[in-house]
């Protein structure tokens, strides 16, 4: 007969199924290890067994987890169909302005864009045609060249983060060579890692993986032109922003082959003038500007200082605030996205444009030999012989010029050969500026029910007409 245990015991299981006799109000020992490594009290006020219910309380259940995927997944889907909606209404929209970029961007493979692959990668010096604003992060728009659509753009905001975080990478880098580089010395030195206190090899080992690993990790890269410039001393270092605001349709302007204002030079600009106004009619604007637009520079227009020095200073009746009327009056006749064809009479060079706002498409009317410019000169007449050296400088300053401040340069020797090399480029810049819209899908007419063709038949051009014979 099995021996029954007192009544002042208990039996209580331990973890692993052994049975151990209690005494009523007795405490356990202390507390057990469970297999997970934690400590955990088991006494009789509060215990807690493994596997139970009350143990994954705080866990989220894998249904849980795979509905809040599910979730966010169409929440993705729903604001990637709304971008997807968006840009598709903005190519039809007008351009509300235009910006040429001080800096490159692309988008490489983790583009973070509101659809992925529709951002759009632009080099420095690009113009791009801006749409709309999406949110604070993206605009819609495209770049200016021939065959691209629309997408999205970063903003101002987004192209500061993306340096920000650059900047920030530059610097852990920084940091890691310049360790793994005095690493490097101390073990070409000879010292030795044991009597410093110091194991080298599983921090070199450890180094080189977060080396591996910051360089292993895209980013949308943001890249600046690089110039060879001497850095002032005293002055401050401006920030450049990544867009500046430009004509919606870059202006155009002639130059050479000589000075304005003398008639060789005159007659050429003339020639081109009349060319282009009937060859473009109905796309173009041809409009004379007698203020001296070189004096709108980026950096006087903005700093009200600089203004007022300059008005004072100015010798002319002109002042700043009568080119910047010509500067609005020009970006008002761009908006049209017309050709706009200026006739400057004191631009004579393409440096005088290079610092203002205006982007323009540089035209240069090249006469490559100097003899056959100063025989045009002289069969004006002796007014124009007058000032021979004059315009001879001036044609010589232009030829020394880099081809690379021209937009086109037309040194062919027929006038009609010059006037078609500017036609093609003036299409070609058409094209880039204009894309073809996309053709709206019309759904086929239903065809013709049997009444409907029952009435086709009864009306009077659908019945046979009887001729009687004559007798």
């Amino acid at each position: 007969m099995a021996r029954v245990p007192p009544r002042e015991y208990e039996l209580e299981t331990d973890l692993y199924g052994v049975n151990y006799p209690q005494s009523k109000g007795a405490k356990r020992r202390g507390p057990f290890k469970p297999s997970d490594g934690s400590f955990s009290d088991t006494s009789d006020n509060s215990i807690i067994r493994q596997g139970s219910a009350e143990s994954y309380n705080s866990r989220p259940s894998e249904s849980d987890i795979s509905s809040q995927d599910e979730d966010r997944e169409a929440l993705r889907r729903e604001s990637e169909k709304q971008a997807l909606t968006q840009l598709e209404k903005a190519r039809t929209k007008p351009v509300a302005f235009a910006v040429r970029t001080n800096v490159g961007y692309d988008p490489m493979a983790d583009d973070d864009s509101p659809v992925q692959g529709k951002a759009v990668r632009f080099e420095a010096r690009d113009f791009l045609h801006i749409k709309e604003k999406y949110n604070n992060e993206w605009w819609i728009g495209r770049l200016v060249k021939e065959g691209c659509d629309v997408g999205f753009i970063p903003s101002p905001v987004k192209l500061e983060n993306i340096r920000l975080q650059q900047s920030a990478a530059q610097n852990r880098s920084r940091i890691y060579s310049s360790k793994a580089s005095d690493r490097e010395s101390a073990s070409e030195s000879g010292l030795d890692s044991e009597q410093n206190g110091v194991d080298l090899g599983e921090d070199s080992d450890s180094l080189s993986n977060v080396r591996r690993s910051t360089q292993s990790v895209t980013t949308p890269s943001l890249t600046t032109p690089t110039k060879k410039e001497k850095r002032p001393f005293f002055k401050k270092v401006e920030n450049i922003p990544p867009y500046e605001v430009v004509p919606s349709m870059r202006p155009v302007v002639f130059v050479g082959p000589s000075l304005k204002g003398y008639e060789v030079t005159d007659m050429m600009q003339k020639a081109l003038f009349d060319f282009l106004k009937h060859r473009f009619e109905g796309r173009i604007v041809i409009t004379r500007i007698t203020a001296d637009v070189a004096m709108a520079k980026r950096s006087i227009l903005n700093n009200p200082s600089k203004r007022a020095i300059m008005e004072r200073s100015n010798s002319r009746s002109q002042s700043i605030a009568e080119v910047q009327a010509e500067i609005e009056r020009i970006f008002e006749l761009a908006r049209s996205l017309q050709l706009v064809v200026l006739d400057c009479d004191t631009i004579n060079h393409p440096a005088q444009l290079a610092k203002t706002s205006l982007a323009p498409l540089v035209c240069y009317v090249k006469i490559g030999s100097p003899k056959v410019l100063t025989r045009l000169i002289k069969s004006r007449g002796k007014s124009q012989s007058r000032h021979l050296n004059v315009q001879l400088v001036a044609a010589d300053k232009l030829a020394q010029c880099p081809p690379e401040m021209f937009d086109v340069i037309l040194d062919e020797n027929q006038l009609d050969e010059a006037c078609e090399h500017l036609a093609e480029y003036l299409e070609a810049y058409w094209r880039a500026t204009h894309p073809p819209l996309p053709k709206p899908d019309v759904p086929p007419g239903p065809l013709p029910t049997a009444e409907l063709a029952r009435k086709i038949q009864n009306t009077p051009s659908s019945r046979q007409v009887v001729i009687p014979r004559r007798k």
